[in-house]
């Protein structure tokens, strides 16, 4: 489940986001885990949301299709939690669309894809640059999002 074309989508992030990124546009478990824990272990207010997306990606690479399930699972009441509780959050509605894009039909995980980058798109001009930076990166892979819906 590669979720950005390029490994230097993170580069504009700094702290805990830059690393949060890194770890999903990896493909190694264990860098993956390293940053759950380091999230686990914080404070910060995205940590519910983080901790969901990367739990859900860490899902598609373990052997077991039961701890597969599992995880994902937690992982998606973890950021759809967090999106419940701050419906407005682009940010978290951007990992929920990364997710979204990138993990297997049958597990039903598309139906907001629309509304999140319709969200984006509408909030994109007030987001940090960071942020901006990382989902016109990501936007050139996607299909939802596209790069020149972020021409200003």
């Amino acid at each position: 489940m590669m979720l950005f074309g390029t490994a230097q989508s993170s580069a504009g992030f700094s702290g805990p986001a830059k690393s949060v990124y890194a770890a999903l546009q990896s493909e190694d478990s264990v860098k993956i885990n390293e940053q759950l824990a380091a999230v686990e272990g914080s404070s910060m207010k995205e940590k519910e949301a983080y901790a969901g997306a990367l739990t859900m990606k860490k899902s598609g690479l373990v052997k077991s299709g039961l701890e597969k399930l599992s995880l994902f699972k937690k992982g998606r009441t973890r950021l759809e939690a967090s999106i419940k509780q701050d419906s407005s959050n682009v940010e978290y509605r951007f990992l929920r669309l990364l997710i979204q894009e990138h993990v297997p039909d049958f597990l039903n995980y598309h139906s907001k894809k629309s509304e999140d980058a319709k969200l984006i798109r509408e909030s994109y001009n007030k987001l940090s640059a960071e942020l901006q930076q990382l989902i016109k990166d990501y936007s050139r892979n996607s299909k939802v999002l596209k790069p020149e819906d972020f021409q200003k």
